[in-house]
Parts: structure tokens; C-alpha cells; sequence
């Protein structure tokens, strides 16, 4: 993992899950990848909701990449 990478887990770390945040993302285990571009400049993260009916998965993918745009140009 680059520190950029380490990074990108860090805020995602951050990121509240909506149903309940005193979790984050991070926590519940949804976020099953980060790889971030060549020249370190971009991240795509790998989401898997808890399960398939989530009614909160848009909110945490916007949520992931508002946080994720704060330090990579493209998310």
C-alpha cells in the first residue's frame, strides 16, 4: 500500500455509515478495495453493501466519494 493509499483509508475511516454513524464504512466491511492511479492522483474504491436491498448504498458511495475528492482529483 502506497501512503497515498493509506491515506484514502484514512478518510474512509472517516466516513459515517448513514443508518448508523457512530460506524464507519470501514467498520461495517464494506469497503472491499482501494487502488489508486499510477500517478497517485486518482483512488477507485470497491463498495459491497452489507446486503443487496441496502436502502443506503447511494448515500454511502456519495458520501465515499465527496470524502475521497477532498485528496484525489479523480475518484
Amino acid at each position: 500500500m502506497t501512503q497515498l493509499a493509506a491515506r484514502a483509508w484514512e478518510v474512509l475511516a472517516a466516513v459515517p455509515d448513514p443508518e448508523i454513524p457512530v460506524l464507519s464504512v470501514v467498520d461495517l466491511g464494506i469497503v472491499r478495495d482501494v487502488t489508486e492511479s499510477a500517478d497517485g492522483r486518482g483512488v477507485e474504491v470497491t463498495l459491497t453493501p452489507t446486503y443487496s436491498g441496502c436502502p443506503a448504498t447511494e448515500v454511502i458511495a456519495s458520501d465515499v466519494e465527496a470524502a475521497l475528492a477532498a485528496v484525489y482529483d479523480e475518484v
